[in-house]
């Protein structure tokens, strides 16, 4: 397996512990944080594969260290798991606005936390394995490599949902992507139990990210969405 290496920013000791002997079983390296200050500090020098980050931290909570890592350039594209113990869907739109990749509600499973972790990193890495290194279009591009994206050569600011929708959309001109696939197959939630909402959030969270550009991602009534590209 590669080699994974986890931080957890939560102020609960008990869980912490508990959650770093289990993930080290799964073969994972992990680190804890208790605060949000120290936890930025240990992801700037640790560099980890993925955080999981509680909503309710002291200092600086979990929401604000989240949208304070999609500003900076060199964590903006770390995947976050978001831990909180509210479960109504405002508060998980909230969590995806401020550009967090997943959530879970405690109290959770330790299968569904592994299984949730390994779904996010398994989308990174497989994204980073594509064959299709660069996507252009209408002075956009996509660096399947480096994970960034420029428009008229200006880096653009994209979370790692953000950018895997948009990654589906380019790769597969002109066919209409409905939600189940979206979900299934960009974001690996379950078709049954998340919101379509979800979707709309990050549609929405594109569009505004792509400005003028986003044009070429149209909505299709009733059926899905799709990038059309300019005639030649």
């Amino acid at each position: 397996m590669l080699e994974n290496k986890i931080l957890i920013l939560d102020d609960e000791e008990a869980l912490t512990s508990l959650l770093k002997k289990m993930l080290e079983q799964e073969g994972f390296r992990v680190s804890i944080s208790k605060d949000t200050v120290e936890g930025y500090k240990k992801i700037l020098k640790l560099k980890p594969s993925l955080a999981v980050i509680d909503i309710n931290m002291p200092t600086v909570g979990g929401l604000e260290l989240s949208r304070i890592l999609r500003k900076d350039p060199m964590t903006k594209n770390l995947p976050i798991i978001m831990l909180t113990v509210d479960s109504a869907e405002s508060s998980k739109i909230a969590g995806f606005k401020n550009g967090i990749d997943d959530y879970i509600v405690k109290p959770f499973s330790n299968k569904e936390l592994v299984a949730r972790i390994r779904a996010l990193l398994n989308r990174v890495h497989r994204r980073s394995r594509e064959r299709v290194k660069k996507l252009e279009h209408d002075g956009l591009v996509m660096l399947l490599d480096s994970r960034t994206v420029t428009l008229n050569k200006k880096q653009l600011l994209i979370r790692p949902k953000e950018f895997d929708l948009l990654y589906a959309l380019m790769s597969k001109p002109n066919i209409v992507l409905n939600r189940d696939f979206i979900l299934e197959n960009v974001f690996e939630y379950d078709i049954i139990t998340s919101s379509s909402r979800t979707i709309d959030t990050h549609i929405k969270n594109l569009r505004s990210i792509l400005g003028p550009w986003a044009k070429h991602i149209v909505t299709v009534f009733g059926l899905g969405i799709k990038f059309v590209p300019s005639p030649k």
